[in-house]
């Protein structure tokens, strides 16, 4: 197995200053990196976000998700 690290970033409507909510689901973005354990992918998805928060204080969630490593010969299309 390998691990997948989405991000999902909320946003504030336009203009608003100390926003404390509701929030909409603005952006995703799947990491670049595949990491090999779930430990490993959320450890990095948090200092991830500390990092920025240090510039952007919108909600920001994270998933962690297991996909195949390898297929074996013959696998379906």
């Amino acid at each position: 197995m390998k691990w997948l690290l989405v991000l999902t970033i909320y946003t504030a409507p336009p203009g608003a200053v100390d926003w404390d909510g509701p929030w909409t689901l603005g952006m995703t973005q799947l990491v670049e990196e595949q990491f090999n354990t779930e430990p490993e992918c959320r450890t990095y998805a948090i200092r991830l976000i500390g990092r920025m928060h240090d510039g952007m204080l919108a909600p920001m969630r994270y998933r962690c998700i297991s996909v195949e490593a390898d297929l074996p010969k013959g696998a379906p299309r």
